[in-house]
């Protein structure tokens, strides 16, 4: 008994059956609910990295030095300043009029002020030690050449009784994004803005 060429199926009910097989996948993969989620989600996140992005930090370069009383020249009184010690890498970060906080003393008093002069000549640590009569742990501060900065103290009344005392201070130098902080985005944003 020979074999029919015949298909087993009718073609139409072989298209159907592949119709509702298509539609089902569709269906799966455009589930309404799914695709909400999904732009919320994306919303949200693109709205956190541009507030993120938004948010700057002060870039800060930290020194060292001392307090001094300085004759003011033309006047019989005298000023507070703080004189600190950077290395000559960083003379191109220093500019006059940044601000910087000063911490003095052990429990350390924080004084607000602005940079009021940046010595662009090289001072050897034995032309400081003689210059600002530094002595014992004062004179440990400058370890190499160093370039100095000029701070005037705000209220000198209550910072003269400083006067010789060793200082820490935070010039903020400019911002940057607080992306910048994370791994990988450095590079992208590590520029800081002066």
């Amino acid at each position: 008994m020979p074999m029919s060429e015949r298909p087993i199926f009718r073609e139409s009910a072989i298209e159907r059956y592949q119709q509702r097989n298509e539609q089902s996948v569709l269906l799966r993969v455009s589930y309404p609910p799914a695709l909400i989620f999904f732009w919320i989600f994306l919303l949200i996140l693109f709205g956190a990295g541009g507030f993120a992005f938004s948010i700057q930090v002060p870039v800060v370069i930290q020194g060292q030095g001392v307090i001094i009383e300085q004759k003011i020249a033309g006047q019989t009184g005298t000023a507070v300043v703080a004189e600190l010690f950077f290395s000559p890498d960083q003379l191109a970060h220093l500019h006059t009029g940044q601000p910087a906080a000063v911490s003095i003393g052990s429990p350390p008093s924080n004084v607000a002020g602005i940079v009021e002069h940046v010595d662009t000549n090289l001072i050897s640590p034995d032309e400081a030690r003689s210059r600002f009569n530094l002595q014992g742990g004062l004179a440990q501060v400058i370890t190499g050449p160093s370039i100095t900065v000029t701070i005037p103290m705000k209220s000198a009344a209550s910072t003269s009784i400083y006067a010789g005392s060793l200082c820490n201070a935070q010039i903020q130098t400019g911002s940057q994004s607080v992306l910048s902080l994370l791994p990988g985005f450095n590079g992208l944003f590590g520029k800081a803005k002066v």
